[in-house]
C-alpha cells in the first residue's frame, strides 16, 4: 500500500516524480543517452514524489505579516537563551538575532541553557529579573523548565520560542512560536534513503537525545516515518548527546562491523557528522551513503566532491535568526504573534541540485544556497527602519 508523510499528519503536497536513468551511453558524440523509466515501489515513489517538492530555491520574500513599528524595542534588552551553545547552529542563531535586533536599537543579552533544566531555569529567571523587553528562546519548552517559564508568562514578558511548534493555548499576544520544522527537515532526509533504496534501506540513525525536543525531532521525523513509510527498511539507532561526542567514531565503526548489511547512515544534525564519517573511515566502508541535516560548509563540500554525503536536508539559519527577531518586535509593538509562521527558507540538496550552488564560506553566510529573496531588506522596511 502507498504510504506517505501524510500518514503522520505533517500535511506535505507532493507531485509526481519519475526517476531517470541513463540506459546506455552513445558511441557516437553527436548522439544522446537514452533513458528509461525506473519503475519504484509504492513506497518509495512516494518518497521520491515529496522529495520532488522540496529540493527548489525560494526567489521571493512573503511577508509573514503586516507591518509594525520597530522603535518599540529602542533601547531596550532582550535575552535570547539558547538550549545549547556547544550545538554551533545556537551560536548561528545568537549572531543572527543580535544583528538582527540591532536594527531597531535593541541589545541582545545571551544566556546558555546548557541542555540542564537547572541552567535554563537560571537564565529565564535572571531574564525576568532585568525585566527585559522579550526573550527569545531556541529549542527549548515550557516543560523544560517550567516553573521558571510559568513565572516569565506571569511577569507579562513577551517569549518568542524558536526552534518549537505551538503547543498548549498560550496567549499569542504574549508568546509566538517561529521554527523550520526540524521534524519536516528530518523527514525530508528520510524519504531520500526510502527513495534512494526503492524503499529497501538498512540504515543505522544516529539520534540526538540532549533535550526533549531534540529527541522528538529523531523520534518522529525519523523513526516515525521508516515505520509508518517503509515496511521493508531495517533500522538500527545508536543515542548519543554532545556530551558523549568523543565516543560516536566507536560506536559507528562497531555497529558497521557486526552489521555488514547497513549500506545508509543517517545523522540527525551536521554537528555529529565528523564522528559519523570517522567511524565510516574505521569500518572502511566506502559502500555507505551518509544522509544529514544542517547544510554546514564540509558537508556541502562532501556532497558536492561526491564523497560518502549524499543528500542533507538544511535551513538558512541568517533567515531564521531574523524570523524570530521579527516575532520579538511584533510581540513588543502590541501585534500578535504570527501563529503559525510558515519559514520557507529551507531545502533538501542532493547530489543534483548541488551543482547549481557556489560551495563557499561566503555563500554559506549569504544564505543563497536557499534563494535569491532578500528577507533582511524586506524586514526592515516591514519593521518601519530606512
Amino acid at each position: 500500500m502507498k504510504k506517505s508523510l501524510m500518514a503522520l499528519g505533517v500535511g506535505v503536497a507532493v507531485a509526481s516524480l519519475t526517476f531517470l536513468t541513463a540506459c546506455s551511453a552513445g558511441t557516437e558524440a553527436s548522439a544522446p543517452a537514452e533513458e528509461e523509466t525506473v519503475e519504484l515501489s509504492p513506497e518509495a515513489q512516494a518518497a521520491a514524489d515529496l522529495i520532488s517538492q522540496v529540493t527548489k530555491p525560494v526567489d521571493e520574500f512573503v511577508a509573514p505579516g503586516p507591518a509594525v513599528d520597530g522603535s518599540a524595542l529602542e533601547g531596550k534588552t532582550v535575552y535570547f537563551i539558547p538550549a545549547s551553545l556547544q550545538v554551533p547552529l545556537m551560536g548561528h542563531l545568537a549572531e543572527g538575532v543580535t544583528q538582527a535586533l540591532a536594527n531597531v536599537g535593541a541589545t541582545v543579552q545571551s544566556c546558555d541553557a546548557k541542555a540542564n533544566p537547572a541552567d535554563a531555569a537560571s537564565c529565564v529567571n535572571q531574564a525576568v529579573d532585568a525585566q527585559a523587553a522579550v526573550v527569545v528562546t531556541a529549542g527549548l519548552t515550557p516543560e523544560f523548565a517550567p516553573a521558571a517559564f510559568d513565572a516569565l508568562l506571569a511577569a507579562g514578558i513577551p517569549w518568542v520560542q524558536g526552534l518549537t511548534a505551538p503547543a498548549g493555548d498560550l496567549d499569542p499576544a504574549q508568546v509566538g512560536y517561529v521554527t523550520p520544522n526540524i521534524i519536516m527537515l528530518q523527514t525530508w532526509s528520510t524519504n531520500w534513503v526510502i527513495a534512494d533504496s526503492d524503499a529497501k534501506a538498512n540504515v543505522l540513525v544516529i539520534k540526538m537525545t540532549d533535550t526533549p525536543t531534540t529527541t522528538m525531532w529523531g523520534d518522529v521525523g525519523i523513526l516515525g516515518v521508516y515505520d509508518e513509510a517503509c515496511s521493508e527498511c531495517r533500522v538500527e539507532v545508536i543515542e548519543i548527546n554532545t556530551g558523549q561526542l568523543e565516543r560516536l567514531p566507536s560506536l559507528v565503526s562497531s555497529a558497521l562491523i557486526a552489521n555488514p548489511d547497513i549500506t545508509y547512515v543517517q545523522s540527525q544534525a551536521d554537528s555529529i557528522l565528523s564522528g559519523v564519517l570517522q567511524g565510516i573511515q574505521s569500518a572502511a566502508r566506502d559502500d555507505v551513503r551518509v544522509v544529514s541535516m544542517d547544510g554546514f560548509l564540509s558537508t556541502m563540500q562532501d556532497l558536492e566532491a561526491g564523497g560518502q554525503v549524499k543528500a542533507v536536508s538544511g535551513f538558512n539559519s541568517d533567515a531564521l535568526a531574523w524570523y524570530m527577531s521579527d516575532a520579538a518586535v511584533r510581540l513588543t509593538s502590541d501585534a500578535p504573534a504570527v501563529v503559525p509562521s510558515d519559514f520557507p527558507f529551507r531545502r533538501l540538496f542532493t547530489s543534483d541540485n548541488v551543482r547549481e550552488l557556489t560551495i563557499t564560506a561566503d555563500a554559506l553566510e549569504s544564505g543563497e544556497w536557499f534563494g535569491k529573496a532578500d528577507y533582511q531588506a524586506g524586514f526592515l522596511e516591514l519593521w518601519g527602519v530606512n
